[in-house]
């Protein structure tokens, strides 16, 4: 039941043009959440928690359109459970947050918050990373084939005249192991699109990927972050725990060594961290996941 309750969710809210006087003010709104968002990750049932999700998805897309939301910070949701990845260049917001159900499975939820000119659009986004499309790391994804996860970090930049945000994400996954996410989101037709030809693995690399996704050890987190000074997406290392666990994902750990993203022209390019290269030492780079 609950898998059909969930896959009946997968569908795109779109939320445009409402009246202001049937929306909640932003501290309402922060409120109201904050009394049942708990449920989510610590309710023994995974229909309580689903139904949890539910509620604060359809809350949140209906009253982020409320103009006055724009500049309210959510401060109490981010240090919570709901995580809200901005920037202050970016007319775009993500508020994610997830189910843990009883398999250790983590089910995502976001919504992204779109600001216009004159009006703000929401939508509502469902998680099908547990049933994802064969080729889906090379591919352009839509809303409903959304890679769920626990937004952390999103850049803004144009890129052929048209916007792109470039995001990191975290994604507890399931018992056998965990996966970060580098990911792109941008809008056509006003729809919000996800997977961007951008990342190349080398300078030789003719063919740029959508995204990467990087899964390792359940016990473990690795970094991956974008830093400011530089330009640059750096991301740690992953090594087998033993060498005879070669070609084992859920057997990779962090190994205290980083590559970064450069932005190349109209891509970004890997490369090794090296002292070469114009952004913080390893040893200073903070973990922000919200788990």
């Amino acid at each position: 039941m609950i898998r059909i309750g969930i896959l009946l969710l997968l569908f795109l809210f779109q939320f445009k043009h409402a009246n202001a006087q049937e929306y909640l003010t932003p501290f309402e709104l922060e409120q109201k959440i904050l009394t049942i968002n708990a449920l989510a990750v610590s309710d023994t049932t995974d229909e309580v928690k689903i139904s949890t999700c539910d509620s604060i998805q359809i809350w949140l897309a209906e009253h982020l359109q409320n103009p006055e939301s724009w500049t309210y910070p959510f401060d109490s949701l981010h240090l919570t459970t709901i995580p809200v990845a901005k920037h202050p260049k970016s007319d775009v917001r993500i508020f994610s947050y997830n189910a843990v159900l009883t398999n250790n499975v983590f089910h995502h939820y976001a919504v992204i918050q779109h600001r216009h000119k004159k009006y703000i659009q929401t939508y509502s986004l469902v998680d099908t990373m547990q049933e994802l499309p064969k080729d889906a790391l090379l591919e352009g994804l839509t809303a409903d084939d959304w890679i769920g996860a626990l937004y952390y970090q999103l850049i803004p930049f144009k890129h052929r005249r048209k916007k792109v945000y470039i995001l990191m994400g975290f994604d507890g996954y399931n018992a056998q192991g965990n996966r970060s996410i580098l990911d792109v989101l941008y809008f056509d037709d006003e729809q919000p699109l996800f997977g961007y030809e951008l990342f190349r693995t080398s300078e030789y690399d003719p063919t740029p990927e959508p995204r990467e996704i990087f899964e390792y050890s359940e016990s473990v987190v690795m970094s991956l972050r974008y830093e400011e000074e530089g330009n640059t997406i750096v991301m740690e290392d992953l090594v087998p725990k033993r060498p005879e666990l070669e070609g084992d994902p859920w057997s990779l750990i962090p190994s205290g060594y980083y590559s970064a993203y450069v932005r190349n022209g109209k891509t970004w390019v890997k490369k090794s961290l090296t002292d070469k290269l114009p952004f913080a030492e390893p040893r200073q780079l903070e973990n922000q996941i919200n788990r």
